[in-house]
Parts: structure tokens; C-alpha cells; sequence
């Protein structure tokens, strides 16, 4: 009799705790989520100011390389965790949200796992639109090992009847059978969607990636915001830690060009960004790669390993790896030099020894760890390059 009444009394509070969480989804009518292999965190930002600027009370929550809310007057409040992250803290985002009275919620998705994005997604945000950055190989213990796999576990996080935006180099992946749901509404992304904002805010596309500013600008016209309002709230927008950023620095009687592309985790996102920050500093003469190994991600170390040898190595001209399993990479790649202090002034006076002058220092592979450290000490060493 006494498990009976204490089962009808947890029946009992988790139905009010649902209908507690349904009346506060209510009281925040637009919600957006916001998914994807890189960029989630600089989108959610871009996007939460663009809304900000056209009108609306947003509240909206980044979740990789720096956890925060950004609140509606534009602030930011840093979150501290007391535990694992966990996805149900999306509930509390909610209700931070209706208690701030905002009218809009955008929130960079933490799943990893294809069952945990639904769960996220369809019962914890219940959004009316989800932005799919890009579709690239990362996660792949947990994601799959293919752009369609990838892509199939984006794809859960889109409810029936919500528009899902993506870019249009990844447009085939959604349109696959059954990739989504029947009343669901996809909208492409072109490639030059952001032109008319670059118009009216040249050289905006130097400290942004043009793929997240198309993605932007497509939501942001989508819900009624001017073209004037979306360039000035991303003119505005705070930048995340593992935001891409240069810094110049004289070390040693020379000048070396630091360059931050650590949450850039996948080969394909660290192309890129390597073309972005050599396309801004002309001047240098050589490229040095400081590879940032985790060593919770052995996955990610052994995609590294693999890209590697297959041909990355070739984009540097000196290759540097620290952190966990630093010793592994440099077993199955003899060019590359092993530092294996995990101080950020330490790793500085190793790589720099061996470098000329000019030289780009490109940091990859994980913010988390030696990453970050580094991030903050190159902030106080160097001056900010015009990226």
C-alpha cells in the first residue's frame, strides 16, 4: 500500500512538473534551437542580438567552448555547473526565460547522442524553428561516420510542423526520404543570402564565417527583422572564446601571428579557418600548427591522426602537438614535435625557440584543456590583429 502511494506521488509531481514546464514554453513564444558540427555558439550569439536589434526580448543560451546566457539587455551571465552538463537543464533555461518575460529563446543544442537531440528538442524546447550550421565529421563514436549519418541525427532534433533552416551545401542531406518530419518546412540557405548585409557593413565577413552570416540573415528576414536591424545586432554581438581570432605578439626580438582556431575540432572547420587567418596576415612566412589534444576525446585524436597523415600535416610547415596522448600522435607522425608541459607560457617558449620570425602560430584541435589556457595567455601577451 505504501509503494502504491509513494508511486501515485511521484506520478503526481512529474505531471505537475510537465504542465509547470508546458504553461512556461507558452509564456516564450518564439524559440529557436540552434544544432550543427561547428559554429553553434557564434550563430546563437549572432542571432540572439539580430532579434534583440529588430525588436524582440531574447533570451538566449550558448553551450560549447564558453557556457552562458546572454540576457535580454544584451549582458552575459556565465553557467555554473555543479555536475556532468546535463540536457535537462533545458528546462531551467525555459523557465529563466519566462521569469525574464523575453518573448524569444534561442539555444545552442547539447546533445551529442541521436536519442538525447529528440528528448532535447521535441519535449524540452519544442522550438518553431531549428538552424543546422553545417553537417561535418566530428563526434563520430557517437554521431556516425558519414555526413548522411551525421546529418540523421540533426535531423531528430526538428519537431513536426517547425521550419528547419540549413545551408545549401548541405541541403541533400535533408532532403533525403523520411529525413524529417511530413509537416515539417525546410528552408534552404544560398550562399549569397548575407550579400545585401555586407552592403551595409563591408568587411563584416573578415571576423565572421560567411556560411554562419547566410544562416543568420535567413532566419532573421524569416521572422520580420530588417536588413539594417540584422547588420547592426551583428555588428553588436558578443564573440565566444573559441571564437577565430588573431593576435600579433613580439616574443624574443620577433613578431609571431597567434592564431585561435582550438574549437575549430574538425579537419574540414580548421581548413577553413586556417585559409581565413592566412588570407589576413599575407605578410607571414610560414605556418606553424600547435595541435591540442583532450583526453576525454580519443576519437577526436584519432580522426586527427588519420587526417593527418593522410595529408593535413602538409598545411604547416613546423607541426607542435600537446596534451593527453600527445605521445601517440608523435609515434605515428615522427615529423611532429611533442611539448609535453601543459603550461601555456611552457608551450610558448617550446614552439617559439624553433621559429622564425613572422611565423603563424595555428592553434587546433580542442578549446577544452591546454586550449583555452592558451586563448587567455595570448590575450595577455599579444595585441589583436584586424582579422
Amino acid at each position: 500500500m505504501l509503494l502504491l502511494l509513494l508511486t501515485a506521488l511521484f506520478l503526481a509531481a512529474l505531471s505537475c512538473e510537465k504542465l509547470i514546464h508546458e504553461r512556461r514554453l507558452r509564456a516564450v513564444p518564439l524559440r529557436i534551437c540552434v544544432t550543427g558540427t561547428r559554429g553553434k555558439s557564434s550563430v546563437t550569439r549572432m542571432l540572439a542580438a539580430v532579434l534583440r536589434h529588430g525588436g524582440r526580448r531574447v533570451l538566449a543560451k550558448t553551450t560549447g567552448s564558453q557556457a552562458c546566457f546572454i540576457l535580454p539587455d544584451g549582458t552575459e551571465e556565465e553557467i555554473l555547473r555543479r555536475g556532468l552538463p546535463s540536457i535537462l537543464e533545458q528546462k531551467r533555461v525555459v523557465g529563466r526565460a519566462a521569469s525574464l518575460g523575453a518573448d524569444c529563446l534561442v539555444v545552442e543544442l547539447m546533445s551529442i547522442r541521436p536519442e538525447n537531440h529528440r528528448v532535447e528538442s521535441h519535449r524540452l524546447l519544442k522550438p518553431a524553428a531549428v538552424a543546422v550550421t553545417n553537417v561535418r565529421l566530428d563526434h563520430v563514436d557517437a554521431m556516425g561516420a558519414s555526413a548522411e549519418e551525421i546529418a540523421s541525427t540533426f535531423a531528430l532534433a526538428v519537431p513536426p510542423r517547425s521550419t528547419v533552416f540549413v545551408p545549401l551545401a548541405a541541403a541533400g542531406l535533408f532532403r533525403a526520404p523520411d529525413r524529417l518530419p511530413r509537416t515539417a518546412r525546410l528552408k534552404v540557405v544560398e550562399e549569397d543570402e548575407c550579400a545585401s548585409i555586407l552592403e551595409l557593413a563591408p568587411g563584416l565577413d573578415k571576423g565572421e564565417f560567411v556560411d554562419d552570416l547566410n544562416l543568420v540573415t535567413a532566419i532573421a528576414r524569416h521572422f520580420g527583422v530588417a536588413d539594417p536591424a540584422v547588420a547592426s545586432g551583428i555588428l553588436r554581438a558578443g564573440h565566444d572564446v573559441g571564437r577565430l581570432k588573431i593576435w600579433v605578439a613580439r616574443l624574443a626580438g620577433r613578431t609571431y601571428y597567434l592564431a585561435n582556431a582550438f574549437a575549430a575540432n574538425d579537419p574540414d572547420s580548421t581548413r577553413r579557418a586556417l585559409d581565413k587567418v592566412r588570407e589576413r596576415v599575407p605578410e607571414a612566412r610560414a605556418v606553424a600548427g600547435l595541435l591540442s589534444l583532450r583526453g576525454d576525446r580519443p576519437d577526436r585524436t584519432a580522426q586527427w591522426i588519420e587526417d593527418l597523415k593522410r595529408g593535413a600535416a602538409s598545411w604547416f610547415d613546423m607541426l607542435f602537438v600537446t596534451g593527453p596522448c600527445s605521445n601517440v600522435v608523435r609515434r605515428r607522425l615522427r615529423h611532429a614535435r611533442r611539448i609535453a608541459s601543459s603550461a601555456p607560457g611552457e608551450i610558448m617558449a617550446a614552439v617559439t625557440a624553433s621559429l622564425a620570425d613572422q611565423t603563424i602560430v595555428f592553434g587546433f584541435g580542442n578549446i577544452g584543456g591546454a586550449g583555452r589556457d592558451l586563448v587567455e595567455h595570448w590575450e595577455r601577451i599579444g595585441e589583436p590583429h584586424a582579422l
